[in-house]
């Protein structure tokens, strides 16, 4: 059976308590072994993967939400490019923007 962990590695369980890493987002880290007892010590409780878990989740945003963040900024920047200024519009100003239309300020 595989085990996903908080980092977003699956383990697969071989021996009594023992797990190999079939895959990891870390080079070099696939094939390590480790007991039940150190991987929750070290990267937290395993979760088991359903048969439905094709990928594991890694917390990292989807396509979608990047590029509706990508929109965001777009129309975060149309607007300030839209607006007079004194001086040139900074990028900063842009992200200030952003944040505004996302409703994060």
């Amino acid at each position: 059976m595989k085990y996903l962990d908080n980092d977003g590695d699956v383990w697969e369980e071989h021996a009594d308590d023992l797990f190999v890493c079939v895959r990891s987002f870390v080079a070099g880290f696939e094939g390590a072994e480790k007991t039940r007892s150190a991987l929750a010590a070290e990267f937290g409780p395993l979760h088991p993967m359903d048969a439905a878990d094709t990928e594991p989740h890694t917390g990292l945003p989807t396509v979608a939400d990047v590029m509706s963040r990508a929109s965001v900024f777009q129309a975060a920047h149309a607007l300030v490019q839209g607006l007079e200024w004194d001086e040139k519009a900074s990028v900063y100003d842009v992200l200030q923007v952003a944040k505004w239309l996302e409703g994060d300020a």
